[in-house]
């Protein structure tokens, strides 16, 4: 059982985790999401580089372990 700090510091670290999710969400559209998808099909623009996907994806793989770690903690 948990108890109510417990349950309100989940809530805390919940919200927190939608702000910066919401956040990473409006930084991509304002940086690049909003591009002319023409010049990537053409060619003209390159795509990016493997180390930054990989880098993009180990900030993602961090993310959602923090939420987990999270959870267990608090249960």
């Amino acid at each position: 059982m948990m108890g109510e700090t417990a349950f309100t510091v989940m809530i805390a670290v919940f919200w927190l985790s939608e702000f910066a999710f919401g956040s990473l969400v409006v930084y991509w559209f304002l940086t690049q999401g909003f591009d002319d998808e023409s010049a990537t099909v053409s060619g003209s623009t390159p795509l990016e580089d493997r180390s930054d996907t990989m880098q993009s994806l180990g900030m993602w793989a961090a993310f959602f372990v923090v939420l987990v770690v999270g959870i267990l903690l608090a249960s």
